[in-house]
This record gives structure tokens, sequence and C-alpha cells, in this order.
């Protein structure tokens, strides 16, 4: 009598998922297509001080300034290689701009020095202004020709300037992952799998935001690089069992069992992350509520795109995946490992030193 063969609920879930991937390949495109959508909707709070709790007294102080006081915009505006009377020329030419209250110049060290004039600009109104955001563009157009250096928060918006700079350290992260997943993985056609797994959850939790009402600027623009370094290790386990079970099994059943083995490993792994990011909900600075909600959002979702995207996009790549492969370009470190072995009794010792030395050093800072 031939025994009827038993799974294990985790089995039982990888097999469904695994067999149902047309119609996750559908939700995903439909919620993909969605977020996308939503993404430019997502409101984006500039002003970081509305972070801060209403009793403390930075808060109160802000708030009493705000009330009281109106910040009008300034600008230091350096001109070098000019005579002092060219100088003092160009203060009476600014100072005749419409929108600028006042230029302080004169023949001190503090203004002039080694042929180069320091212009300290006060204009009518605040620095958002838009009046003053064109005076200060005119004042800019007056110094044309000369070599200008300025200071100042006119007509800049801190938002922006983060927003571009994450862009440049994600296009560079991007690079750099894709060089090590070349050169770390089996087949050259695992690296499009991971991009297109990663790109699906990081568009899914840009496109959720809309739902949050709002998100910070810090928070959105560094989301997404801090989901690259996050997650990016939840597809490579995966993708790591699936290619050991190739090697026994057709592809369907190799991406059932490797995600029947991968759904507990990323899910315990991804708790101590997810427990970090809940302490930095817990701070009192809202900001902190902010991206840790983001992040782990980030994380839940890049774990469901793993988990019920990846092993569908497996399969159907699975021949390109065979065909792709290539030698192993990860040199053997065999010597790392004996070293190690040998001064397992030794390293212990040396940790615990540099721990109480370095603790003592702290409490001197």
């Amino acid at each position: 009598m031939q025994e009827k063969r038993t799974e294990s609920p985790m089995t039982k879930i990888a097999r469904f998922i695994v067999d149902k991937r047309k119609a996750f390949y559908l939700i995903f495109i439909a919620a993909f297509l969605f977020c996308a959508a939503s993404i430019n909707k997502v409101q984006i709070n500039n002003d970081i001080t509305s972070y801060l709790p209403a009793q403390t007294e930075t808060r109160r102080g802000l708030t009493i300034m705000e009330e009281e006081f109106i910040t009008l915009g300034s600008a230091n505006v350096m001109v070098s290689n000019v005579t002092y009377q060219t100088a003092l020329e160009l203060s009476e030419k600014l100072e005749g701009i419409s929108g600028v209250s006042e230029v302080v110049f004169d023949d001190t060290q503090e203004h002039y020095k080694q042929s180069s004039a320091l212009f300290t600009i006060s204009f009518d109104a605040e620095e958002t202004a838009p009046a003053t955001i064109e005076a200060m563009n005119q004042v800019l157009a007056a110094l044309d020709g000369y070599d200008v250096y300025a200071s100042t928060q006119i007509g800049r918006d801190e938002s922006v300037t983060l927003q571009q700079e994450m862009t440049v350290i994600l296009l560079i992260a991007a690079v750099v992952i894709v060089v090590v997943l070349l050169f770390t993985s089996k087949s050259y056609m695992e690296v499009p799998v991971y991009l297109i797994v990663f790109v699906v959850a990081a568009v899914l939790n840009m496109g959720t935001n809309y739902l949050m009402g709002e998100v910070s600027y810090v928070t959105n623009s560094i989301a997404i690089v801090m989901q690259l370094a996050l997650a990016i290790d939840y597809a490579i386990i995966l993708c790591h069992h699936y290619t050991e079970e190739r090697e026994k099994h057709e592809p369907r059943e190799a991406a059932i069992k490797a995600l029947s083995y991968a759904i507990p490993e990323i899910s315990a792994s991804s708790l101590t992350t997810v427990s970090g990011l809940l302490a930095l909900c817990l701070m009192e600075f809202k900001l902190g509520y902010d991206m840790g909600s983001v992040l782990i959002k980030a994380i839940l979702l890049s774990m469901l795109s793993v988990f019920l995207l990846m092993p569908g996009l497996l399969v159907l790549f699975s021949k390109l995946i065979d065909k792709t492969h290539h030698k192993n370009f990860v040199p053997k470190i065999n010597f790392l490992g004996k070293a190690v072995y040998a001064t397992r009794f030794v390293m212990p010792v040396i940790f615990v030193v540099v721990i109480i030395a370095a603790f003592s050093l702290s409490q001197r800072a």
C-alpha cells in the first residue's frame, strides 16, 4: 500500500503561491501602476520643526519667534578681484535694486580685504517671499561678470537639494550592488530578477505613502536607499535557495521548496530590523515615527514582493537563468576560516578587553 505524501503547512503555502503565480503577476501589475500614479500625489512636509512636540522648549521658542518676529531675507555676497572704488560703486548699485532694503559695505577688513569685497544685503520681505527671490536674482544679475560667491537661504529648497543628493547616492549604490551581484551570482539572469523585485517593492512603498497623509522630505528622500540597504538580502536568500534546489528539481518544484525554506528565514531576519524601526517610532521627536513607519512599510512590502512575486519570476525566467550560468568569481578564502578557528579561544578574550576599554573611554568623552 502506497504511503500518502504529507506536506508541511509552509510547503502548502509555497505551492499555492507558485501555482497561482499568474494571478500574482496581475495583482502586482495593478498595484504597481496604481502606486506609480500615486507617487506625485504624496504630500511632502518641508517643515522639520513641525515634528517637534508642542511641549518642548525648542517648539515653544520657535512658535514665539514666528508670532513676534518677522525674519527678513538676507545674504552675504562676496566679490573677488575688485578695487575698493569698484566695490563701493557696486554696493550703491545693489542698494538701488527694488526689494533690497540695505547693503552694508565699508573699508574695514570685515567688508574689504585683499581685493575681495563682502556685501551684507538685507531685503524688504521674508526669505521665502517671491519678491525677495526676485530681488536676489537681480542682485546676482547685477554682479554678472565678476567673481561672485553668495551665501544665503533665499531661493534654496533644502528638500530639493536633499532629493538630488540622495538620487546620486541611489545611483551609485545601485551600480555598486549590480556589480557585486554580477560578481557573486551564479547566473547573469538572476540580476534582472533582483532588480525587478526591488523596483516593484520600491514603487509600492513610495506610492502607498499617499495613504499616510504626508511624509517629511527627509523620509521621502532616504526611504528608497534605506529600503535597498535593508531588504536586498531577502531576494538573495530566496534566489540562493532556488539555485540549490534547481540542481535537484525542475523549476516549479525548486521554486516551491526554495520558498518554503526562505519564508521562515526571511521573516525571522526581518524581525530584528522591524524591532529597531519600531524603537525609532517611539522617539519624542515625531520625525522618528515618520521615518520608522515608512521604513517598516518598506520592509513588509519588500517581503511580500519576494514571497509572492519573485518565485513566479524565477519559474518564468528559469530557462534564461539556466542558460546564463557562469563560473564562480568569488575566490576561496579558506585561510580566513582556519585562522578564525585557530584563534577561537583567544578572540573572545580580546573582544571583552576591547569592549571594556571602549566603555571606559566613552565615559570620559
